[in-house]
């Protein structure tokens, strides 16, 4: 995916040593034609662990292009007639299962509402959250360039793709956005 070779069998593995996850599945969907994600299917225990927790143990244990942008929930794993996990039968993704742990908070400035805009756009969702983590709702390199240039046409600045990796929120890069036409000497890099 996206130039890293992706071992799936590594990711469910890992994904079963948590906890509260009593059988994973991970597949690489492409929903939508050149946009392929890894999503990762969970049967959780009694309490089944959220989407930042298992995003969180996964980061502890393997480099982040392994890390799933979704994680679904289910109460048990489909299965074909010989009694294995039937992956062609398990659920198309849902853009709220890339919605991030955090609460939602709308655009507050003129700043935030053009790059929630451009967000939503490029992630292809409906609604963005100003503290959302670009990266966890399924960005990668290849849009956050196609973001930073939009952000560039749209403000007129030099804003560096390090940027976006650095503070990859909607109210982070408004943040550097709002100093920089403040008029205060505020390098971009």
């Amino acid at each position: 995916i996206r130039g890293f070779r992706i071992e799936l069998g590594e990711i469910e593995a890992t994904l079963a040593q948590h906890p509260s996850v009593v059988q994973a599945v991970v597949i690489a969907r492409e929903d939508i034609p050149g946009d392929k994600r890894l999503v990762a299917y969970i049967v959780g225990n009694i309490a089944p662990p959220t989407a930042q927790e298992l995003r969180d143990f996964l980061k502890a244990k393997l480099p982040g292009y392994m890390v799933p942008a979704a994680f679904v929930t289910l109460e048990a794993m489909p299965l074909t007639p010989n009694g294995k996990v039937d992956r062609r039968t398990l659920p198309a993704l849902d853009p709220c299962n890339l919605a991030s742990a955090e609460t939602f908070v709308e655009p507050r400035t003129p700043t935030e509402e053009i790059l929630v805009a451009i967000w939503n756009e490029v992630l292809g969702l409906e609604q963005v959250g100003i503290h959302d983590n670009f990266f966890e709702l399924g960005g990668d390199s290849l849009l956050a360039i196609q973001v930073v240039s939009r952000v560039r046409a749209a403000f007129l600045i030099e804003l560096k793709l390090r940027n976006l990796f650095e503070s990859p929120t909607v109210a982070g890069v408004a943040q550097a956005i709002e100093k920089e036409d403040d008029g205060t000497q505020v390098i971009i890099i």
